[in-house]
């Protein structure tokens, strides 16, 4: 066997070893069934999702048992993270005609906080890291602003707002169409957004942790600069990913309030 050839040979064994993990990460990141015995459907995701939310009604539980004029604990972190959504959300975006849509905002942003939290406690998979939630959540986001807008200038003035006053009918459809295909991307463009954020930053932290094991079973002297760099890499995503995860439950929610906030004023433009 030639020398190019043994060097190709040799290269693909020490890949496979890689492939073979990373096969391995990315079947674990899917969605299987958690009970390979269970007589009904519950999937990884699924099981975490519904601990996302057992442990969400235990923080508010003991959040609201004991209100003080002064709260301390977790009493005190349930309240600023309520009146963050209350004021720093709902009234911000949509003034104080907003606070009434404070329950459905609230349920949806710590929701998917507290979801998207959970996935960064290994081995807990992120309820969000499925297209099955992040869509059904954007779906029914879609559905409730449409439903806002309709119900309060009715379902034509509705239509009919979607065209600025004073275009020109030659544009007038045209901007019609636009505006008709932007309102049908917001669902996709929604739940994309926190399912590629919340998947992808599983995939870099397993593919850095596989790097980390695959050298550490060989000590060498790139192991020596690999294994170290691979664990750096570890803390500074998992930092990352807890700012991410905050930050894609307020993104997600303040979208939420701006099409809620056009909803309640079309046509006063």
């Amino acid at each position: 066997m030639s020398a190019p050839v043994a060097h190709a040979v040799e290269a693909a064994a020490e890949v496979s070893p890689i492939t073979e993990k990373i096969g391995h990460l990315l079947h674990e990141l899917s969605v299987i069934p958690f009970s390979e015995s269970a007589s009904f459907s519950l999937t990884n995701y699924t099981f975490w999702l519904i601990v996302a939310i057992i442990l969400l009604l235990v923080f508010f539980t003991i959040g609201s048992r004991k209100v003080k004029l002064v709260p301390s604990g977790i009493g005190n972190l349930a309240e600023a993270g309520v009146e963050f959504v209350r004021n720093g959300i709902c009234v911000d975006v949509m003034g104080p005609e907003g606070k009434k849509y404070f329950p459905f905002l609230g349920t949806m942003f710590f929701f998917v906080l507290f979801n998207n939290l959970l996935g960064n406690i290994p081995p807990a998979l992120p309820g969000t890291g499925t297209v099955g939630t992040t869509f059904t959540w954007a779906i029914i986001v879609f559905i409730v602003y449409n439903g806002i807008g309709i119900k309060k200038v009715g379902f034509f003035k509705y239509i009919k707002s979607f065209v600025p006053h004073g275009t020109p009918w030659a544009l007038a459809w045209l901007i019609f169409i636009l505006e008709i295909l932007s309102h049908l991307l917001r669902p996709f463009t929604l739940g994309l957004r926190l399912f590629a954020n919340m998947y992808a930053g599983h995939v870099m932290l397993g593919v850095f942790a596989i790097f980390a094991a695959l050298f550490i079973e060989k000590f060498t002297a790139v192991s020596v600069a690999v294994v170290p760099l691979s664990v750096l890499m570890q803390i500074v995503l998992r930092v990352f990913e807890l700012i991410v995860a905050i930050l894609q439950a307020y993104i997600f929610s303040i979208l939420t309030a701006v099409y809620i906030d056009g909803a309640l004023h079309a046509g006063e433009h």
